[in-house]
C-alpha cells in the first residue's frame, strides 16, 4: 500500500516519446485486463469460455480507448473520486454505446447485448455496465495510470521505441485479419 501512496505522491510528468509509450502501455494493459474481465464474467455467467473480442488477440481495444479517454479527461479531477466515478460512468458508457452502435451499423452484429438489463440504452449499454465503468475509472486514475507512468519513466529510450513499434504492428496485423476473415466490410 505504501508503494501506491508513493506513486500517487510523486506526480511524474512525461513528454514526447515517453508520453506515447505511457499511452501504448495503458492502452494494452487495460485492453488485456478488459478481455480477462469479460472472459471471467462470461465463464461465470454461461459456464463456457469464448473469445469475447472483436479481434483475434486476447484484448478488447474499447477498454484501452476508454482508459485513455478517462485518463485524459478526468485526471484533473483526481482530488474528487466521486466525480471521477460518476464521469467515468458517463464517458465509458457513451463509448460503449458508440462502439456497439457503430459495429451494429457497419456489420449488423451485436458483440454484446444488454436486452432485459435495467436502464439499457439501445441494448448497447446499461446501468450495471456503467457502474462497473465508474469503478474502472477509479482504478485507472488512482492505481493503474500512476504505476504505468512510473514504469514508463524508468525504462530506456530503446524500450520506448520497441514498445511504440511492436504494439501498433500487432494491432494492425490483427485488425487486417479481422477485416479480411472475420468481419469483412
Amino acid at each position: 500500500m505504501d508503494f501506491i501512496k508513493k506513486i500517487n505522491k510523486e506526480e511524474i510528468k512525461l513528454h514526447g516519446l515517453k508520453k506515447i509509450t505511457k499511452y501504448m502501455l495503458l492502452f494494452m494493459a487495460t485492453s488485456i485486463i478488459g478481455w480477462i474481465y469479460e472472459e471471467i464474467l462470461f465463464l461465470i455467467q454461461f459456464g463456457k469460455e469464448t473469445n469475447r473480442g472483436f479481434f483475434y488477440g486476447p484484448y478488447l481495444p474499447v477498454y484501452g480507448v476508454g482508459a485513455i479517454l478517462v485518463t485524459n479527461v478526468l485526471k484533473k479531477y483526481k482530488k474528487n473520486p466521486i466525480l471521477i466515478f460518476i464521469l467515468s460512468m458517463f464517458l465509458a458508457g457513451f463509448l460503449e454505446w458508440l462502439v456497439g452502435f457503430m459495429v451494429y451499423e457497419i456489420w449488423d452484429k451485436r458483440l454484446w447485448d444488454y436486452e432485459g438489463e435495467f436502464l439499457n440504452i439501445d441494448r448497447f449499454v446499461c446501468l450495471k455496465s456503467a457502474i462497473s465503468f465508474g469503478f474502472c475509472g477509479i482504478l485507472i486514475i488512482y492505481f493503474l495510470e500512476p504505476i504505468i507512468n512510473n514504469f514508463t519513466y524508468r525504462i530506456s529510450k530503446k524500450h520506448d521505441v520497441i514498445i511504440n513499434i511492436i504494439i501498433p504492428i500487432i494491432l494492425i496485423i490483427d485488425l487486417l485479419f479481422v477485416l479480411i476473415y472475420r468481419y469483412p466490410i
